[in-house]
C-alpha cells in the first residue's frame, strides 16, 4: 500500500509540472501571435524579451526538457542526437530588412538542468570564438555530434535571414569545455587555415542545400558562385553553381574537399 501511495503522489507531481509547463505554453504561444501583429520594433523587442524571460524561467524545471512544447511553432526547437541539450530559437524581422535572433540552450551537469541565454550581439565572421553572451545569431535545424579534442564538439546548421538583399548559411561549432560553453572551436581546415565557422552569403532568391551524410562523416554542400564575373564578392548576385563542396571528418578536424562527385549520394 505504501507503494502504491508513493506512485500516486510522483504521478501527481509529474501531471502538476506538465499542467504549469501548458500554462507558460500557451502564454508564450499567444506572445508570438502578439509578435506577428506588432508594427515598430521596439514593442517587436518588448515582446521578444517578454518570451526570452518567460521561457528561462520554465526551461529550469527538469521535466521541461522532455516536455514537446508543440504549440510554440514559430519557435525552433532542436535536440542533440546524444541527448543532452536543446536549442530553442527563433527570429526577429526589423524594420529595415534585418534580423535579430533570440536563444536559449538548455543541458544537462549530471543530475541539474541548466539553461544558457543566447545573446544576438556580434556578425558571424569565420575567425572568432564567441560565448553565449556574443553569440552570433542564426536559426539552427540540425546538429552533428562530433568527437574532437577538449570535450564534447558538435556542428550546428544554421540560417539567418541577414537583410533585404541576402541571406546566409551558417556551419557553426558548439563546444562544452572546462571553461564554459563556446562557439567557434577552431576545428574547420580550408584552404590552408583554420575556420572558427563557416559563413556562406547568397542572393535572397537563391536556395543553398547543406547535407549530412552520417556513415561518411561527410558534410555535403553547394559551391556557390556570381551569375557574372563582373559581380564577384557581391553576395547578392551569388547562388549555387550545379558544383559541390565537402568537409570530411579527419581525426576531430573538418577537412575541405572542393569539387566532390555528388552522384549516387
Amino acid at each position: 500500500m505504501r507503494s502504491i501511495g508513493v506512485v500516486i503522489i510522483l504521478l501527481c507531481m509529474v501531471f502538476g509540472a506538465n499542467a504549469q509547463l501548458s500554462e507558460v505554453e500557451n502564454e508564450i504561444s499567444d506572445d508570438f501571435e502578439q509578435l506577428i501583429q506588432a508594427d515598430k520594433d521596439s514593442l517587436k523587442l518588448a515582446i521578444c524579451k517578454k518570451i526570452e524571460d518567460s521561457f528561462q524561467r520554465v526551461l529550469l524545471q527538469k521535466e521541461s526538457f522532455d516536455y514537446s512544447f508543440s504549440k510554440l511553432n514559430r519557435m525552433g526547437k532542436i535536440t542533440s542526437p546524444d541527448l543532452t541539450f536543446r536549442i530553442y530559437n527563433w527570429n526577429c524581422v526589423l524594420s529595415n530588412g534585418s534580423y535579430r535572433y533570440f536563444g536559449l540552450l538548455q543541458y544537462k551537469e549530471k543530475s541539474k538542468i541548466k539553461v544558457k541565454l543566447l545573446s544576438d550581439k556580434t556578425d558571424a565572421d569565420m575567425f572568432s570564438r564567441c560565448q553565449p553572451e556574443n553569440w552570433p545569431g542564426a536559426l539552427y535545424y540540425k546538429i552533428i555530434p562530433f568527437k574532437s579534442k577538449g570535450g564534447a564538439s558538435y556542428l550546428l546548421l544554421g540560417w539567418d535571414g541577414n537583410n533585404v538583399s541576402t541571406n546566409k548559411k551558417v556551419i557553426e561549432v558548439l563546444s562544452f569545455e572546462k571553461t564554459g560553453i563556446k562557439f567557434g572551436k577552431p576545428v574547420i581546415s580550408w584552404r590552408g587555415k583554420q575556420l572558427n565557422r563557416v559563413v556562406f552569403e547568397y542572393a535572397k532568391q537563391a536556395r543553398m542545400s547543406i547535407n549530412y551524410l552520417e556513415k561518411e562523416k561527410r558534410l555535403v554542400f553547394d559551391h556557390l558562385s556570381p551569375s557574372k564575373p563582373q559581380y564577384r564578392n557581391q553576395f547578392e548576385y551569388y547562388g549555387p553553381d550545379f558544383t559541390h563542396d565537402a568537409l570530411q571528418l579527419k581525426k576531430g578536424i573538418w577537412v575541405l574537399q572542393e569539387d566532390v562527385d555528388v552522384r549516387n549520394k
